[in-house]
């Protein structure tokens, strides 16, 4: 096994990034075939992970810890490290961004600078998930937040420049609020325990046993877990958070879209389970009902919005709203069978979201519109496509045998076992989740009959059907999905332990 494996994933982006750099700005090919195999590199390492990852054991695997930053009071360590968690959303990472390379070779404008950007990007993605100090993880995701910035503001759409400062204004100040409770835990933290850090390890084990609990009181730990869920909750996107999203993913290029479905938004769920639930777990417990309840409120908020979309791009964006509901409502669940499937439906809805937007991003460049009025009959002149875009739908609507399936039954299954005492309600709470899973079939399917199916516009008649190039990522991702949707156990045998650890800091 390669010392130090996981930082040389983590940086390799980094020194992607750096090689492109030297090369001229007209060496076009050349810079994309440095980002494709810098990407295809990462994404090897992190298969080589998956395939050391020990399922049985209980804990962080391939953990590094080194002092960093020592100026007395203040000590910063460089501590990652993986677990159940953390694996898949590792892998989900590095296929969804070599593929968005892939999706992206059709970008002639500034390329260098788009590339070197995806790569900056990819390496504060991949430090996110295997972070396990406060401040690390916090430069790390701010590190997520100028490259998509930048990407959105320069090769998107009409609206880039607004949809790109509204991106980085909310996820700034979602930013900006988990800073300051990361500041408030390291000195509470020290407060009660005499010993200073930014370990998300140290500090679950202060908050949970504090010496000092005058220091460390329920409202104050209250606090604090609402500080973060807000800061997650920007990030997921919960409402009312969530209006940045539509603009952001209608303005941005195909393969960013597919980054921030697919990725960036699984790291507000990954926040939240890692840090929230992870070291405030008695105070998830507490605010369960309130979890659970903006969970279907995005579930059917998202779906209602979707329904009534004319713009097939945008539909999608609120579908995601809608399906991160599902991460909510399993996590509120504080049950077995509902945290493994809001681990699922992280893990699904990034391949899923991102076939779906690679797909609308294959018919806008066809057609040159993706107004749902104005398409129709694409499977006859583009089958190969409309049937992709089709299974896509498939898949988010939760087809058995499909990864959304198995995502939406685990998570539902949690809720209708939650106790009563963590969830009250819960069976009301399912039921009314329910009503969103019958619209999101709902739109989808009114949406596919609109674009694929139906008369055919003439004007439509001689498109290009898929190129060879197209079928990399639609292949790839529609795949994985399949594979999750018919073999489960892939992913459930690596996040089994990491739950039931989680669960029995609550009792469950």
């Amino acid at each position: 096994m390669i010392a130090n494996i996981l930082t040389l994933l983590v940086f390799l982006p980094l020194a992607g990034a750096l090689l492109i750099f030297t090369i001229p700005n007209e060496n076009k090919n050349v810079i994309r075939s440095i980002a494709t195999a810098t990407s295809l590199v990462a994404l090897l390492i992190s298969l080589i992970v998956w395939a050391n990852f020990d399922r049985g054991a209980s804990g962080l695997q391939f953990a590094q810890l080194v002092q960093w930053i020592d100026i007395g009071f203040l000590q910063l360590n460089y501590e990652i490290g993986i677990d159940g968690l953390s694996m898949p959303l590792l892998v989900l990472t590095t296929v969804v961004t070599a593929l968005a390379i892939f999706a992206s070779f059709s970008i002639e404008n500034r390329v260098k600078e788009f590339y070197i950007w995806t790569m900056v990007l990819l390496t504060g993605m991949l430090g996110v998930f295997v972070a396990l100090d406060m401040f690390l993880f916090f430069l790390f995701f701010e590190l997520t937040l100028i490259p998509m910035f930048f990407i959105i503001g320069i090769w998107g759409g009409k609206e880039k420049v607004y949809a790109s400062f509204k991106f980085l204004v909310y996820t700034g100040l979602g930013s900006a609020v988990m800073f300051i409770t990361f500041i408030v835990m390291f000195f509470k933290g020290a407060q009660a325990s005499g010993e200073a850090t930014f370990s998300m390890i140290q500090l679950a084990e202060v908050f949970a046993n504090p010496a000092n609990p005058e220091v460390l009181t329920s409202g104050v730990r209250a606090a604090l877990f609402l500080a973060l869920f807000v800061a997650f909750a920007v990030k997921l996107p919960v409402f009312p958070f969530h209006t940045w999203l539509p603009n952001a993913h209608v303005e941005a290029p195909t393969a960013a879209s597919m980054i921030l479905a697919g990725v960036l938004l699984k790291m507000g769920g990954y926040g939240l389970i890692r840090i929230g639930v992870g070291i405030f777990p008695d105070q998830a417990t507490r605010f369960a009902l309130l979890i659970a309840i903006l969970g279907v409120v995005n579930i059917i908020y998202g779906a209602l919005l979707a329904l009534v979309q004319t713009d097939l791009k945008r539909l999608v964006a609120f579908s995601s709203i809608s399906h991160m509901g599902i991460v909510l409502v399993g996590i509120a669940s504080f049950t077995a069978s509902g945290m493994q499937g809001a681990i699922f439906q992280l893990v699904s809805h990034g391949f899923i979201s991102a076939l779906l937007f690679f797909m609308v991003g294959a018919i806008y460049e066809r057609t040159k519109t993706r107004t749902i009025s104005e398409l129709g009959g694409l499977s006859k002149s583009v089958p190969v496509l409309a049937g992709f875009t089709l299974a896509a739908a498939m898949a988010s609507v939760g087809l058995p045998g499909l990864s959304g399936f198995v995502s939406e039954l685990l998570a539902f299954i949690g809720v209708f076992g939650a106790s009563a005492e963590i969830l009250p309600a819960a069976k009301t709470i399912g039921v009314i989740a329910g009503i969103g899973i019958i619209l999101t079939a709902a739109y989808l399917l009114w949406a596919m009959q609109r674009t694929t199916f139906g008369p055919m516009d003439e004007k439509y008649s001689g498109l290009p059907d898929a190129r060879p190039l197209e079928y990399i990522p639609m292949i790839g991702l529609l795949g994985f999905s399949i594979l999750i949707g018919v073999y489960p156990n892939i992913l459930s045998d690596v996040i089994n332990i990491t739950v039931l650890d989680i669960l029995s800091k609550i009792g469950g």
